[in-house]
C-alpha cells in the first residue's frame, strides 16, 4: 500500500505538489507504442476515432463528445455554503471551539478511566498526595500545558528543562502544576477500562482508543460543512514502540508509525473525516474491507450527493470509484497507475513521445489524459470533473493537472501542521500516540471553527489561537493553585 513519490507533470525542480505514483507495472516491459493511425486491424474507422484500452473493451473517443458551448452539467453545480454549523454564540471563545470537536463527553470518559487505573497503582505510593484522582480542572490544564509546550517546540524537550527554577524554564508550567504530577498523569492516561479490554480485542484491535476515536470522528464530521474540494490521502503518526499494525513508508518524514486514513477540505484544511489503519480487524463488526475502493466509500459515507469533488492519488483511482462516485453525485480527479486495463497503449510513457504533449481521451462523463514531462516518462490522469483539451499556455501542462496539483495537498498540509506545534511526547504506548494525534488535528479544527463564527473580530491564527486556548484551559486550575 506505500508508495513512492513522483511529481506530476513537472520536472525535477518544480515546486508543486508532489504525488504518490508507485505502479507496479514497469514501464519498460509495457506493450510496443503504436498510434491508431497508423493500424493495419480491420476496424481503422474505429481506431481512427477512438482510443481502445488494453483490457479491449473500453473506448475513449478523442474529441470531447460534448460542446463546451453546452448547458452546464448538474455534476458541476454546487449547492452548498462551507464553513462551520455553530453561531457565534455557541462558540464565544477558544475553549468552546475546543470542546466542539473534543467534547466534554470525551474529557469526562478520559478521566474516568485514568482515575479507574489510579486506583489500581495508588498502593505502589507512600504518600496520598503523589497518586490522587484527577479533577476536570486539572485535566484541563494539563491539555493546556500540551498545547503551550507545542507551542514552546518542547514536545521532545526534556521536560525538566520546562519546569527548570534556573532561569531558563517557563514560569507558567511550574506554576500550573509540578513536574512530578505531570509526568504522573501522562503515564496515567487510559481511554478504556483495561480489566475488559482483552475480551474486546477479540473483536476489535483499536478497542482500547475505539470510543474516543468513535466520538471525535463525529463531531468531526457534523461539525462543519466541507467545500466543493475534497482530498484524501494518509497520515504517518510517528510511532516506534510496539505495535502488531505499525506501518513502513518510506516517503513520510517519520517513516514508521500509525497510518490514518483522512479526508480533508481542500480549501480550509479542516479534517472531515478519518479512519485508523489497523490490518485485517477480526471477525465482528469491526472487520472492514481495506481495499482503496471501500476506504474512500467509507470516508464520503456523508458528503455524497451534493456535487463535491474528489482528489486523491493513484493508490485510490480507478475506474470503476469514478463511475461509482459519478452514481453518487460526487466527482473525482485523480492519478492513475499505468498498469490499469482501462487505459489505452497510446497513453503509456514512450521514447518517441515529445516532451510537454499530451493525450487526452473522452467518454460520455469521464476524461483521461496523458502529459509527458520528460523522455520516457508519462503522468496519466482520469477525470469526471473536466470534458476540455485545455492546456496552459505558459506550463504546457493540461489544465486538469494544474487543478489536481492545487487540490491534491490537502492532507500533506494537514501532517505538515500538526507537526509545527505538536503536543505529542515520547511513548511506547500506540494508544496514547493516537490521542495526541487527536489533539494536535482538533487544535486545526477547533481554530477554523473559531475564525468562521467570529466574523467580527479579527481571525486568529494557528498559533495565537493555540496560545490563548492553552491559558484558558488553565486557567481554573490556576486559580485554585
Amino acid at each position: 500500500m506505500e508508495s513512492s513519490e513522483e511529481e506530476v507533470g513537472g520536472d525535477e525542480d518544480d515546486n508543486e505538489v508532489r504525488i504518490v505514483n508507485n505502479s507496479d507495472h514497469d514501464s519498460n516491459s509495457c506493450l510496443e507504442y503504436s498510434s491508431f493511425e497508423d493500424s493495419d486491424s480491420d476496424d481503422d474507422n474505429i481506431e481512427l476515432e477512438y482510443f481502445i484500452g488494453k483490457d479491449k473493451a473500453t473506448k475513449w473517443s478523442k474529441t470531447p463528445l460534448t460542446s463546451k458551448f453546452a448547458k452546464t452539467k448538474k455534476k458541476n453545480i454546487i449547492n452548498i455554503t462551507p464553513g462551520s454549523k455553530f453561531t457565534t454564540e455557541e462558540i464565544q471563545n477558544e475553549v468552546g471551539a475546543f470542546h466542539i470537536i473534543f467534547s466534554d463527553k470525551m474529557v469526562d470518559e478520559i478521566i474516568h478511566y485514568t482515575n479507574m487505573y489510579i486506583s489500581t497503582v495508588q498502593k505502589n505510593y507512600k504518600r496520598d498526595r503523589d497518586a490522587k484522582f484527577i479533577t476536570k480542572n486539572e485535566m484541563m490544564a494539563f491539555f493546556g500545558l500540551l498545547f503551550l509546550s507545542g507551542i514552546k517546540k518542547g514536545n521532545h524537550t526534556n521536560f525538566l528543562e520546562l519546569w527548570a527554577t534556573d532561569g531558563t524554564g517557563i514560569e507558567v508550567f511550574r506554576a500550573c502544576m509540578s513536574c512530578n504530577r505531570f509526568l504522573f498523569i501522562l503515564n496515567s492516561m487510559r481511554f478504556d477500562d483495561r480489566t475488559t479490554r482483552n475480551y474486546r480485542r477479540s473483536e476489535d484491535k483499536l478497542t482500547a482508543v475505539r470510543s474516543m476515536l468513535d466520538q471525535f470522528v463525529y463531531n468531526c464530521k457534523t461539525s462543519y460543512c466541507l467545500s466543493e474540494y475534497l482530498t484524501i490521502d494518509e497520515m504517518l503518526v510517528p510511532f516506534r514502540g510496539r505495535c502488531s499494525f505499525i506501518q513502513y513508508i518510506p516517503s513520510k518524514p517519520a517513516k514508521y508509525g500509525l497510518k490514518i486514513f483522512a479526508l480533508v477540505d481542500a480549501k480550509s484544511f479542516y479534517t472531515g473525516n478519518l479512519e485508523i489503519y489497523c490490518g485485517t480487524q477480526p471477525d465482528g463488526p469491526y472487520n472492514m474491507s481495506s481495499k482503496p475502493f471501500d476506504i474512500v466509500m467509507r470516508l464520503l459515507d456523508n458528503v455524497t450527493g451534493s456535487n463535491r469533488n474528489l482528489t486523491c492519488d493513484n493508490w485510490y483511482t480507478s475506474y470503476p470509484l469514478a463511475t461509482e462516485l459519478l452514481k453518487k453525485q460526487t466527482t473525482i480527479v485523480g492519478t492513475l497507475r499505468k498498469n490499469k486495463k482501462e487505459i489505452p497503449v497510446d497513453f503509456q510513457p514512450h521514447k518517441n513521445k515529445a516532451v510537454n504533449s499530451s493525450f487526452f481521451g473522452f467518454q460520455k462523463e469521464k476524461m483521461i489524459t496523458s502529459y509527458t514531462p520528460k523522455k520516457n516518462k508519462a503522468v496519466i490522469l482520469l477525470s469526471t470533473m473536466h470534458n476540455d483539451t485545455s492546456v496552459n499556455s505558459e506550463t504546457k501542462k493540461p489544465e486538469v493537472i494544474h487543478f489536481y496539483n492545487s487540490t491534491k495537498g490537502g492532507v500533506d498540509t494537514v501532517d505538515q501542521m500538526c507537526g509545527n506545534y505538536s503536543v505529542s511526547r515520547r511513548t511506547r504506548r500506540w494508544p496514547l500516540s493516537i490521542f495526541f494525534q487527536l489533539l494536535n488535528i482538533a487544535g486545526i479544527n477547533a481554530n477554523i471553527l473559531y475564525n468562521n463564527t467570529q466574523i467580527e473580530k479579527k481571525h486568529k491564527n494557528r498559533r495565537s489561537f493555540l496560545k490563548s486556548l492553552s491559558m484558558n484551559l488553565m486557567n481554573n486550575h490556576l486559580s485554585e493553585r
